[in-house]
């Protein structure tokens, strides 16, 4: 248990206090019931430092059954991390984003009448118009990372799948307990698996998903990240 991101959360991040609550609360946990997550949301301000004795010293199991409790996930300490909190319509829009934008120099070069009507069909016009107008210029050297996977596979399909490896790989930084929560939010790979990539480059797509998300899936979750 982080005592100074805990303390510094109460005191100045109530967003990411209640997405935490949130999380935990949906995850169906044993030591945080909904009615235990409105209780503690009441704590806030000059009683935060009630709320935080009763997360460091909440007890691990629950004595009446005498079965271990799921203690939830409260780490978040690590930004990367904040990425499980947000809800499933955000995550499908950050998969969809992302995609499309490690493919928008390839998507604004179909010509093609047929391939093009494949490829806006497939996508959308909407992230159609974003690769071509802003998703061109986002992303940046990340595309190195997915340049030349799947060659072979239509250019929409490539754009899912490849937006949705980009959350997983960067899931792929965090304690079992969390990832194991989060994944099952996402679509299912199909057997396809995730490119090898080492620490910097994790932490490379990491800090250019986080500037997608908040600059063009959700800006209001601005305050939850550094």
């Amino acid at each position: 248990m982080n005592r100074a991101f805990f303390a510094d959360t109460l005191a100045t991040r109530p967003l990411l206090w209640e997405a935490m609550i949130r999380a935990n609360s949906r995850k169906g946990s044993a030591s945080l019931s909904a009615r235990k997550a409105d209780e503690c949301s009441a704590l806030f301000g000059s009683r935060a430092s009630t709320l935080l004795t009763w997360l460091t010293e909440r007890p691990d199991r629950v004595p009446a059954n005498g079965s271990e409790s799921d203690p939830g996930f409260w780490d978040y300490a690590e930004e990367s991390r904040r990425l499980a909190l947000l809800d499933r319509e955000s995550l499908g829009a950050l998969c969809r984003l992302s995609g499309v934008a490690l493919h928008a120099r390839e998507i604004a070069h179909v010509l093609r009448r047929d391939e093009l009507l494949a490829l806006r069909a497939g996508i959308g016009e909407d992230m159609y118009r974003y690769a071509l107008y802003r998703g061109q210029y986002q992303l940046g050297g990340v595309r190195r990372l997915f340049a030349g996977l799947h060659p072979m596979m239509p250019l929409a399909e490539r754009c899912a799948l490849h937006g949705n490896m980009t959350l997983r790989l960067v899931a792929s930084l965090w304690p079992e307990e969390l990832s194991s929560r989060f994944l099952p939010s996402l679509s299912p790979l199909s057997g396809e698996e995730l490119p090898a990539l080492g620490g910097a480059e994790l932490r490379e797509l990491w800090i250019a998903l986080k500037k997608l998300l908040l600059r063009e899936v959700a800006p209001s979750w601005a305050p939850c990240f550094d």
